[in-house]
């Protein structure tokens, strides 16, 4: 166990020790954990109250930036097993069955029959594929930003899209000095440092890029537990395709797209195409993060749809 894995499990434990916080006027917020079947404990924070719980994966990138959504419902986010301020796993322990099993171990802790998912890139597509398992504990499904509905040709796309916007020399130098041994003993500073050059890629306006929280703190974020991480993730993905599973999900949903994604339109289109209820939200001047490039378009948006209704602009797909 190394000292930077320790020193993240005893802020952890003191975040879960301290129960709850304020996160603006008359919005409680509570962090604690659950542990899974096979022993791996997962990080979730409640923030909010009511009868409306919205479950969101990744709460290492969502920080509070959903705290807005928290009147009179709960938004619980949390980061799924090997990722954020959960347990590290190793690749054995990470499959798409695990994942969404890890879900429904957060739906059970925080007491909810039915829930909505909001699920944000990698996270829109397991939401989709946690209501094919379970039906019945699915009210709603907000995809935000999400990877396209099938993974050829999209996922090269998206993948070659962020290769294009990222720049090149910056990478390579950036290689060199990990091969110089420059970050010796301060994997957080080369995860910073990763981030800096390949993040801005995933933006319409990289200056909004501060916004989202420093993953880095998190062990789990560093390159020598990521790479093998997002290795054994690309195994089992490589290929899905969900196109003719659509309508077996017959709960209204709602894709939001930012019109800079990396992933095409063309890709997210195809989660709508043909279901009577799911509609396309396009969010100009927004990337791969709409929720922090336009958050008052995009939380307005959620807000209208977690009431019942559909938001302005969005679209049917013939």
């Amino acid at each position: 166990m190394t000292a930077g894995f320790t020193a993240r499990m005893v802020a952890a434990a003191l975040l879960i020790a301290a129960g709850c916080e304020r996160a603006g006027p008359h919005v409680e917020v509570m962090e604690s954990s659950v542990t899974t079947g096979d022993g791996v404990r997962l990080y979730y924070r409640v923030a909010g109250s009511g009868t409306q719980t919205i479950i969101a994966p990744f709460a290492l990138y969502h920080g509070t930036a959903l705290d807005r959504l928290a009147k009179g419902r709960r938004i619980v986010t949390f980061d799924p097993r090997g990722r954020g301020a959960s347990d590290p796993v190793s690749p054995e322990d990470l499959s798409l069955d695990h994942l969404l099993d890890d879900l429904d171990a957060v739906r059970r802790a925080v007491g909810a029959e039915k829930v909505t998912l909001l699920g944000w890139s990698g996270g829109g597509m397991e939401g989709f594929a946690y209501a094919l398992r379970h039906p019945g504990r699915v009210e709603r499904i907000i995809q935000l930003a999400p990877v396209a509905a099938r993974f050829d040709p999209y996922g090269r796309q998206m993948m070659d899209d962020r290769g294009r916007r990222t720049d090149a020399a910056a990478i390579e130098e950036f290689r060199a000095r990990v091969g110089r041994g420059e970050f010796a003993g301060d994997s957080a500073g080369q995860c910073r440092a990763r981030t800096r050059i390949t993040d801005p890629a995933t933006f319409a306006d990289p200056a909004r890029m501060p916004e989202v929280p420093d993953v880095c703190v998190h062990r789990n974020e560093h390159d020598d537990l990521l790479g093998p991480y997002f290795g054994k993730l690309f195994e089992f993905i490589d290929g899905y395709d969900y196109r003719a599973r659509l309508a077996e999900v017959a709960v209204p949903r709602l894709v939001i797209h930012g019109a800079a994604d990396n992933t095409p339109l063309e890709g997210n289109r195809e989660w709508v195409a043909g279901q009577p209820n799911a509609r396309i939200l396009v969010i100009e001047g927004a990337g791969h993060w709409p929720h922090y490039e336009k958050p008052d378009e995009t939380l307005a948006a959620i807000e209208t749809f977690l009431a019942g209704d559909w938001p302005a602009g969005a679209q049917a797909v013939p």
